[in-house]
């Protein structure tokens, strides 16, 4: 088989069916300059030529966040792949059909329902969700396996299988060594994005440096609990022809925003990872191969081992990766604005009604369902309340309006603005939320206005209790680009930066 990675999460994968002739999938078609969701811009930008690049018989997408699920990317797309490409989705994503259909009508939609396996054109297909039972916003993101009875792929994307679980492990083994009895890929996702957020959000060079030191520890632990054989009798790791690759890592800030920002926003690489994995592997005597993967590279996996590393022809990597190579020297202190996404004015009314309605029905069902801490623990280690505080207006001008849970009401009520609160946000952003123009990611340019913790705008990011709020989202980029628009002119106004 062959790996193409186009950088991120996105890559070309090329198996031979059952009568031997090339399939190709396109999985997670990141490939604009920018990402909505976190307002930031791809690490390396890339131009495909398609016509080089090869055909594509289907598109896969693992789940709905716009670093996996771009509409400014499938218009493009629509106009380079052929009509008739199929596009898989995973079961989750099913809320979303009828605007695949009205923005990608040629495109037959196949739904991947859990560990139903399918046959198309040769291959076997089969996705299931992670196992892991902690809630996360990637609750709809689907495990793809995909195999032609002699070797196969497992791909991982964003859903993150607890490995360190012996149990886990050993179901990994079971599943990939029937699928694939010649060799096996599992191919992961990683992006760093905590030791990212550490060093960005470090208020001087040696708290940056100590914060990285403590993402490398942490770093060294998780590459040790997901390699080392940890009480699993099997595992994918223990038997020969099992190649480990790992992708990823692909956002930073625009390339809009000058220099020096990227040399501290990546302490740790993919390099990083897959050097620790091995090396624990080795260790353990473990046979398998351990790599990471850069945008541009097109492996060929044999008899379980890499053949052959090579450049993609007809794709164009603008970005060097030494340009965005850590500086520990740099003394940056990140300044985000103390304001909302968008300023301005709006109907306070309005908003108050929407945001009450969503403490009520989205987070309080949240709170008590979510158990982490339970929220009897969650009230007392607050006085008994959780208090969010709502700033109605703007940066220029603003006031507050609390909303209070308690033992005595656990409802949510607004009360005098007179306490401390456990959240705060700006109503302008609750409203572009519910909108759809912005989510869980967004606020990655801003600073808060105060509150400990901010579980609120997380849970609005729960996929499974919002998804009027992702279609809302996808539906307005997918307008958004139908009109010409680029993800830039989403991105830069957030940032300052005209898109012009």
């Amino acid at each position: 088989m062959k790996i193409q990675a186009l950088g991120h999460s996105c890559f070309i994968l090329e198996m031979e069916n059952t009568s031997g002739e090339p399939v190709r999938i396109l999985a997670d078609p990141w490939l604009d300059d920018h990402v909505v969701g976190d307002v930031g811009g791809r690490f390396p930008r890339v131009r495909a030529d398609w016509s080089r690049l090869g055909p594509v018989d289907a598109v896969w997408i693992s789940h709905a966040h716009t670093d996996h699920l771009c509409p400014y990317s499938l218009i493009t797309l629509k106009g380079e792949l052929p009509a008739g490409t199929a596009l898989f989705l995973p079961i989750s994503m099913a809320y979303l059909e009828d605007v695949f259909r009205e923005y990608l009508p040629d495109w037959p939609i196949h739904f991947m329902a859990q560990e139903e396996a399918i046959e198309w054109k040769g291959l076997q297909m089969q996705a299931f969700f992670n196992l892991a039972p902690e809630a996360s916003n990637e609750d709809d993101c689907m495990i793809l396996l995909v195999s032609n009875g002699r070797e196969a792929i497992l791909s991982e994307a964003d859903a993150l299988l607890p490995n360190e679980d012996p149990e886990i492990r050993e179901l990994v083994a079971q599943v990939l060594g029937q699928a694939g009895p010649e060799q096996r890929v599992f191919l992961t996702t990683r992006n760093e994005l905590e030791a990212s957020m550490a060093s960005v959000d470090a208020t001087n060079q040696d708290e940056r440096m100590e914060a990285v030191a403590q993402q490398r520890q942490q770093l060294a632990h998780h590459a040790e609990s997901q390699m080392s054989a940890n009480g699993s009798e099997n595992c994918a790791w223990t038997t020969p022809g099992t190649v480990r690759l790992i992708i990823g890592q692909g956002i930073g800030l625009p390339h809009e925003i000058p220099d020096p920002w990227n040399k501290v926003m990546f302490p740790l690489t993919l390099e990083d990872r897959a050097r620790l994995e091995q090396e624990t592997a080795d260790r353990e005597g473990m046979p398998v191969t351990v790599s990471a993967v850069q945008a541009g590279e097109e492996l060929t996996i044999r008899r379980g081992q890499i053949a052959i590393r090579d450049r993609i022809e007809g794709l164009e990597v603008l970005d060097a990766e030494e340009e965005r190579r850590f500086d520990g020297n740099l003394d940056l202190v990140a300044q985000f604005p103390v304001a909302p996404l968008r300023e301005g004015q709006r109907d306070t009314e309005a908003q108050h009604a929407a945001i009450l309605q969503s403490l009520q029905e989205r987070y309080l069902p949240y709170l008590i369902g979510q158990r982490q801490p339970p929220v009897e623990h969650r009230l007392s280690a607050s006085h008994g309340e959780i208090r969010v505080r709502i700033r109605y207006g703007d940066s220029s001008q603003w006031t507050p309006r609390d909303y209070v849970a308690n033992f005595q009401q656990l409802q949510f009520q607004e009360v005098e603005s007179d306490g401390v609160p456990t959240e705060e946000y700006w109503g302008n952003d609750l409203d572009d939320y519910f909108q759809g123009t912005a989510d869980d990611f967004t606020t990655f340019c801003r600073t808060f206005p105060g509150g400990v913790h901010h579980q609120f705008w997380d849970c609005l990011g729960m996929p499974f209790l919002n998804n009027d709020l992702v279609t809302r989202k996808i539906r307005h980029h997918f307008e958004q680009a139908q009109a010409g628009k680029s993800a830039a002119d989403f991105v830069l106004p957030l940032w300052g930066i005209s898109s012009d």
